[in-house]
C-alpha cells in the first residue's frame, strides 16, 4: 500500500517525555523499550477549515509510539506516559 504522506503527533509533555523521560515502567520500575507503529487514515482527517495541510483522498501513515516493559511485560502508550 502506497502512502502519500505521513505525520506525527506530538504535545509539548508528550515530546519531553519522548526526549528526555526516564524509560522506567510505573507499574514495576522494569526497564520501558520503544516500538514505532503506524496507522492509515484519510487525509482529511488532519485537514482543518482554515488550513488543508493534506488532499483529502489521499492514504496518510499516522506514526504512533509504544512502550513495552521488558520485565513485567505492561505496554504503554506516549501519552500515557507523558501524564
Amino acid at each position: 500500500m502506497k502512502h502519500d504522506g505521513f505525520r506525527y503527533d506530538f504535545t509539548g509533555r508528550e515530546l519531553a517525555y519522548f526526549l528526555f523521560g526516564k524509560k522506567i515502567c510505573p507499574k514495576c520500575q522494569g526497564k520501558l523499550l520503544k516500538s514505532k507503529g503506524y496507522e492509515t487514515v484519510g487525509g482529511s482527517v488532519f485537514n482543518s477549515k482554515t488550513a488543508a495541510f493534506f488532499i483529502p483522498n489521499s492514504k496518510i501513515k499516522h506514526y504512533l509510539y509504544f512502550y513495552n516493559c521488558e520485565k513485567c511485560g505492561a505496554e504503554f502508550t506516549l501519552s500515557e506516559l507523558a501524564k
